[in-house]
Order: structure tokens, then sequence, then C-alpha cells
């Protein structure tokens, strides 16, 4: 399996210390399902296809 690396903005890195100093089992799932699966997809996915969800608009 490849590695990945995941690039987080400022805030997000922000979020993510607060969720680990505050031990929020259910923010730190919101912020997966926010954050990281968008990303994760964005990678993973080598071309649009009108099909698939990007995780971006509900």
């Amino acid at each position: 399996m490849n590695k990945t690396i995941i690039e987080l903005s400022d805030g997000e890195v922000m979020r993510l210390e607060a969720i680990l100093m505050d031990a929020d089992k259910d923010e730190a799932l919101r912020f997966i399902k926010e954050v990281i699966k968008p990303i994760l997809r964005s990678r993973t996915s080598s071309a649009l296809d009108s099909t698939k969800s990007t995780g971006i608009m509900p």
C-alpha cells in the first residue's frame, strides 16, 4: 500500500490538537469525515466521475 501525506491548514491542526486535548471521540470522528476523508478521496480518484461524491457537498 502506498503512503499518503495529508497536509492540514493551521486551523485544521488547531482543531485536531483541541480534539486530542479533550479526548472528544465524537469530534474526532467528525474531523475524519469532514477533513480527512475528502483529502483521501481526492488522492485516490484519478478522474472525475459524476456518479461519485467528492465529500465536499452534501
